[in-house]
């Protein structure tokens, strides 16, 4: 016991560094949210923006993010990160400003909205990339599964909380002067991460090199570590028929099993509960089954929580119970994946090449979400939308055959 209460007080809820990060990390997290709600708000209320006005902002604010996302990767496994989270929370405080500003002047217009979707969507990347390097340093590899169960708390509470608050702020102070707020937040996060006194853990320095290089760095350190490929394709198969829901769910809730919108909401903020509890079991778990039957297990699980949403009947309150319990056993279990696949991709691969790693990560699942969204809709059109989502289930464990197949690799990952 005493041991234990000793190693409970070493813990992270008593790292000065680490809580200024978390604290950060969680404004960031909600400052995203609010700019996602209160952006194509602006654009309405304001300027009178149509379907193809919010889906040129939805496609600023995702593409360039992706496409510079490998010249990120090596440019934050050569240098300091700190600057780097610092940097891209002023830069979006200070293109956030420029929208009541405009406002204000009368000179608000969907070119600025545009402009501004793109360049907080390329800062929130490149600190997501840094972020992902930085923690490595900050806690070491032994504590990260504990940092990232946390890290992923907080990003469950921002989705939760951060629309709501968006919209809470459009109506209190229009759509312009609540981003405005936002603004705000991530100056108090960059002023956070500021206060940070650990000194960054010396890397052997980098030539620069170019972005093709950068690429074949980032996909050759995935590829050639057999653990680390695994979870690499176990986690695009899920990124990509999770895409699905993108363009099925809302409608499939709708007109399918005859939900209202209040009904499909509670539903979705379910998932927020969901991850909360993913997230604190992700340590858990992971310590009484092992990273392996800890990863398979989640899959398996989320895999079979999915089953439920298309053998969901069309009577509003029975369908209810069925989308309550996949959002929150379903997306718990998926929580519980995501948190220890990041802990041992971070622990396995090497530190000089974290980034550019990340990078490939980020641009596969960058590349596959959209793709995987219009794919949905064309297999909802050619064999109906319920087939579909029996689909969506099948990829899920097709994902935990790619972790099972590889199981001679991933036996030794618990002592890593």
């Amino acid at each position: 016991m005493g041991a234990s209460r000793r190693g409970w007080r070493r813990g992270l809820w008593r790292h000065r560094d680490f809580l200024l990060l978390w604290s950060a990390q969680g404004i960031s997290a909600v400052g995203s949210r609010v700019t996602r709600t209160a952006l194509p708000m602006a654009a309405i209320l304001v300027i009178g923006a149509g379907a193809f006005d919010l889906g040129l902002i939805a496609a600023a604010a995702t593409l360039p993010g992706v496409l510079i996302a490998f010249a990120g990767g090596g440019w934050v496994d050569r240098h300091r990160r700190r600057p780097v989270l610092i940097g891209t929370d002023l830069v979006r405080a200070g293109a956030l400003a420029t929208i009541p500003l405009a406002a204000w002047a009368g000179m608000l217009s969907l070119p600025l909205l545009i402009a501004v979707a793109a360049v907080t969507g390329l800062a929130r990347v490149l600190f997501e990339l840094a972020d992902h390097v930085y923690i490595t340093d900050l806690v070491g590899r032994k504590r990260l599964l504990d940092a990232n169960g946390k890290r992923e708390a907080l990003d469950s509470i921002a989705e939760i909380s951060g629309p709501a608050l968006g919209g809470a702020l459009v109506a209190w102070l229009t759509a312009p002067f609540a981003i405005a707020v936002d603004a705000a937040s991530f100056v108090v996060s960059a002023l956070l991460v500021g206060r940070i006194e650990k000194r960054e853990v010396s890397h052997a320095p980098q030539a620069a090199t170019s972005v093709l290089a950068d690429i074949r760095t980032g996909v050759a350190s995935i590829w050639r570590l057999p653990p680390v490929r695994a979870l690499f394709l176990a986690t695009v198969m899920l990124t990509f028929v999770m895409s699905f829901m993108a363009s099925l769910y809302t409608l499939y809730a709708l007109t399918d099993l005859h939900l209202s919108p209040a009904q499909l909401g509670i539903a979705i903020g379910c998932g927020g509960i969901g991850g909360l509890a993913g997230a604190a079991l992700a340590a858990p778990t992971a310590a009484r089954f092992g990273a392996r039957r800890t990863l398979l297990g989640a899959l398996l699980v989320g895999a079979a929580m999915q089953v439920l949403i298309p053998l969901a009947p069309p009577v509003p309150a029975i369908a209810m119970m069925f989308l309550v319990g996949t959002q929150v056993i379903g997306d718990g279990a998926l929580t519980v994946y995501m948190v220890n696949e990041t802990t041992l991709r971070q622990r396995l691969l090497p530190p000089a090449a974290l980034g550019r790693a990340a990078a490939a990560w980020q641009v596969a699942n960058g590349v596959l979400t959209p793709i995987g969204a219009l794919a949905g809709a064309l297999l909802a059109e050619a064999i109906g939308m319920r087939p579909t989502l029996f689909a969506l289930a099948a990829g899920l464990f097709a994902a935990a055959l790619c972790l099972y197949a590889a199981g001679r690799t991933l036996r030794n990952v618990d002592s890593a």
